[in-house]
C-alpha cells in the first residue's frame, strides 16, 4: 500500500519509478475482477513489476543496483538513485524474551490473543496496536488500547469490546477502498449461491465523466436470503468517502433494499453506488427485495 501510494506520487513529480512487488497483490484488493482492472490502470502510468523475486541489491557508485526475476523467470538488472523498501513491518516483541514466559506464541513468534478482548492466553496480559500485528492502523490501535485498558482495569471481569466494521483506504489515484467481508471471507463462509455481487463501472458514470475521473469499479457483496450488505471493494473516484458511507451501512445491518430507500442526489458519484445496489437487488431472490414503506415526512414552510 505505502509503496503504491508513494511510488505514484513520486512518479507524478517527475521521478523515474519502478515498483517491484513479490506477489500479485495491489493495495490489499481481494476481488480478482477489481484487482485485474486496477493493475491494468496503474500499469498505464507506472512501471509495475508484480510476482517478482529480488535476487540481489547492491550499493554501487551510481546508486543502488537491483537484480530481480520477473514472473516469467527472466532476469533484469537496473540501477536507481534510491530504493524505498515499502515491505511492511512486524512487531519487535521477539526482542522481549517472551519465549521465556507462559505466553503462547504463533508460528511467527507473536502472542496468541482474542481480538474482541485483546487478552492473550495468559489471562492477565493484553496486547494492542503494532505489538499484535493484526491491523497496523492508528484508529484500530486506539480502539484496541481502549478495550485492553478497560479489561486490564476490570480484570478478571473481562468483556468483549466494540470492534468496528473493517475499513481500508489506499490514497492512490484512483483510490482503493474495501470494507466489511472480503470476497475471500465470503468464499470461506458461504456456498457460491449464498451471496450475490452487484457491480458498477465508473467509466460511464455521469458525475465521474464530468470530473474527468471516470475510471474504476465497485463490487458490492450481499447475503442471499436476508439481502444484508456484507462488504465491498472499490477502485475509483471518491472511494475514501463511499467506503466510509457503506462501512457505516454494514455496521448498521441494513439490507440492499433499505439502502436503496435512502436519498441519492443528482448529479453525484454516489449515484454509481445506487447502480451497483440495483444490480445486487436484481440478483437477490424475490423474498429478499421487498421494498420498505418510506417514512412519511412533512415539510413545513415558515413565512
Amino acid at each position: 500500500v505505502v509503496g503504491l501510494e508513494l511510488g505514484q506520487a513520486l512518479s507524478r513529480l517527475g521521478v523515474r519509478v519502478k515498483i517491484i512487488g513479490r506477489s500479485g497483490s495491489i493495495g490489499a484488493l481481494h476481488d480478482d475482477v477489481i484487482k485485474t482492472y486496477a493493475t491494468h490502470t496503474f500499469q498505464q502510468e507506472l512501471d509495475l513489476q508484480l510476482n517478482t523475486k529480488v535476487t540481489e541489491i547492491e550499493r554501487v557508485s551510481e546508486g543502488v543496483k537491483v537484480v530481480y526475476e520477473n514472473e516469467n523467470g527472466e532476469q533484469t538488472t537496473d540501477t536507481f538513485n534510491y530504493v524505498l523498501a515499502a515491505t511492511g513491518r512486524r512487531s519487535n516483541v521477539d526482542r522481549l524474551g517472551i519465549e521465556n514466559t507462559s505466553l503462547n506464541l504463533d508460528a511467527h513468534g507473536a502472542p496468541l490473543f482474542d481480538a474482541s478482548t485483546l487478552q492473550t492466553q495468559t489471562p492477565h496480559v493484553f496486547i494492542v496496536g503494532d505489538a499484535n500485528s493484526e491491523i497496523p492502523l492508528l484508529h484500530e490501535a486506539a480502539d484496541e488500547g481502549k478495550i485492553a485498558g478497560d479489561n486490564a482495569g476490570r480484570f478478571p471481569d473481562v468483556i468483549k469490546g466494540h470492534r468496528r466494521t473493517p475499513l481500508s483506504i489506499v490514497f492512490t489515484e484512483p483510490q482503493i477502498a474495501n470494507f466489511g467481508l472480503s470476497l475471500n471471507d465470503l468464499k470461506s463462509r458461504y456456498a457460491a449461491s449464498g451471496y450475490v455481487v452487484g457491480e458498477v463501472s465508473f467509466e460511464g458514470q455521469g458525475r465521474s465523466r464530468v470530473m474527468g475521473k471516470n475510471k474504476g469499479l465497485l463490487r458490492l457483496y450481499a447475503e442471499q436470503g436476508s439481502g444484508l450488505l456484507l462488504g465491498a471493494e472499490m477502485f475509483g473516484p471518491a472511494a475514501e468517502h463511499i467506503g466510509h458511507l457503506l462501512a457505516w451501512v454494514v455496521q448498521q445491518g441494513l439490507t440492499v433494499s433499505e439502502i436503496l430507500d435512502m436519498p441519492f442526489y443528482h448529479p453525484v458519484i454516489e449515484e454509481g453506488v445506487r447502480t451497483a445496489l440495483r444490480d445486487a437487488r436484481s440478483k437477490l431472490e424475490p423474498s429478499t427485495v421487498v421494498a420498505q414503506e418510506p417514512p412519511q415526512l412533512t415539510s413545513v414552510a415558515q413565512a
